[in-house]
C-alpha cells in the first residue's frame, strides 16, 4: 500500500525544522502567480502532539467528545448494539445542540455572535431522513454554509466539531504543534513525537469531498490571529453510515486521489522528538508567535510574563 504522506521527515532539533520552512524549497513562492494565490505557496497547515494521530476533527475523535456541551450526547452503546443509522442521527443532531448551546451562552452576557434561531430549520430534513429510515443522500450539505461562521467560532472556543482546524502559516502550525509537548503542558505533557502536516491545496481540485472553509474573520479574533482556515469532508456521514466510523483526511485523500498529477507533494508529514517543544516555542517567540499572539486576549496578556518565564525559567 502506497504511504499516506508524499513526505515523512523526522527532524532532529528545532532550528533544522524552521530552517526547512524559511529556506528555498517547495514552500517558497517563485513567482508573482505564487503569492497572488490565496495561499501563498499552495499549502495550509496543521500541527498536532502527536505523530501518529490521525487527521480527524475533535467531535469525531471520540466516542464523549461531545459529552460536556450537549445534554443528549450521541450513545456509543446505539453502535455497539449494530444501529450505525441511530448513532449518526444523535451525532449529528448533538453537533448542532452543542454549537447552539455556546450561541446562546454568549448571546446571555452581551457577546456578539452569529447567532440566528432561523439556522435551526437548516438541516431539519437531514435529521428527520436520518431518524425516520429514510435515504440521504450521499453529499447531503451539512453543515450548511450559512452555519460554518457559527461553527468554526465555536471550534474556536473549545466546543468540539466537525471542522479540523489549518492555517496558512507553518511556523503557526509548529506552535500549535510543540505546545502540547511543551513544558506549558505541565503535567500533562505528551512524551512522543510531535507534528506538522502540509496539506497541498491542490488536492482541493481532485478529492472532491474535502471542502476548503474559509469562514470572516473580522469577528473571530483568535481565526485572524491565527490565519485559521478548516477543512470539512462532505461525505463523512455516508462514510459513517459505510465503515462504521469517521473518515479522516488520510482515508479521504487515498480514496480519491489515483492517478491524478500534482505539481507539489500534496500530503507532508514534519515531525519532532516532544524533547525539542521547549526550544521550538523558544525559536517562534523570537518570530512573534506565542499563545499572547495567536490567542489575543486580555486574560492571556495578564499571564504573558508567566508564559515567558515558564520558557525561560
Amino acid at each position: 500500500m502506497k504511504p499516506d504522506f508524499d513526505i515523512d521527515h523526522s527532524f532532529s532539533s528545532a532550528r533544522e525544522l524552521i530552517d526547512c520552512f524559511l529556506e528555498d524549497n517547495i514552500f517558497a513562492p517563485n513567482s508573482l502567480f505564487d503569492v497572488s494565490e490565496k495561499f501563498i505557496n499552495g499549502y495550509i497547515f496543521r500541527g498536532q502532539a502527536r505523530k501518529d494521530w490521525p487527521l480527524l476533527p475533535a467531535a469525531h475523535r471520540t466516542y464523549d467528545a461531545l459529552e460536556k456541551y450537549t445534554p443528549q450526547p450521541p450513545y456509543k452503546g446505539t453502535l455497539d448494539s449494530g444501529d450505525t443509522r441511530e448513532y449518526l442521527a444523535s451525532h449529528v443532531h448533538a453537533e448542532l445542540r452543542a454549537v447552539q448551546l455556546f450561541l446562546e451562552a454568549a448571546d446571555r452576557v452581551g457577546i456578539q455572535t452569529p447567532l440566528d434561531y432561523s439556522d435551526l430549520a437548516l438541516h431539519r430534513s437531514l435529521l428527520e431522513a436520518l431518524f425516520s429510515d429514510q435515504e440521504i443522500e450521499s453529499h447531503s450539505e451539512f453543515p450548511a454554509e450559512r452555519f460554518l461562521p457559527s461553527m468554526a467560532l465555536a471550534q474556536h472556543h473549545g466546543v468540539p466539531t466537525r471542522l479540523l482546524d489549518w492555517t496558512e502559516s507553518p511556523l503557526v502550525a509548529a506552535y500549535f504543534a510543540a505546545e502540547k509537548a511543551s513544558v506549558l503542558a505541565d503535567n500533562d505533557r505528551r512524551d512522543t513525537e510531535f507534528a506538522i502536516f502540509g496539506f497541498g491545496t491542490q488536492l482541493l481540485g481532485k478529492v472532491e469531498s474535502i471542502t476548503l472553509v474559509s469562514p470572516p474573520r473580522a469577528n473571530n479574533s483568535f481565526l485572524r490571529a491565527q490565519r485559521g482556515v478548516f477543512t470539512v469532508i462532505k461525505n463523512a456521514n455516508q462514510f459513517f453510515l459505510e465503515n462504521g466510523r469517521w473518515p479522516s483526511i488520510e482515508d479521504t485523500v487515498r480514496a480519491e486521489r489515483d492517478g491524478a498529477h500534482y505539481t507539489k507533494p500534496p500530503l507532508i508529514r514534519f515531525s519532532l522528538p516532544a524533547t525539542e517543544a521547549d526550544q521550538l516555542l523558544r525559536l517562534l517567540y523570537r518570530l512573534d508567535i506565542s499563545r499572547l499572539t495567536l490567542m489575543p486576549s486580555l486574560n492571556h496578556a495578564a499571564e504573558y510574563l508567566a508564559y515567558k518565564r515558564t520558557l525561560w525559567p
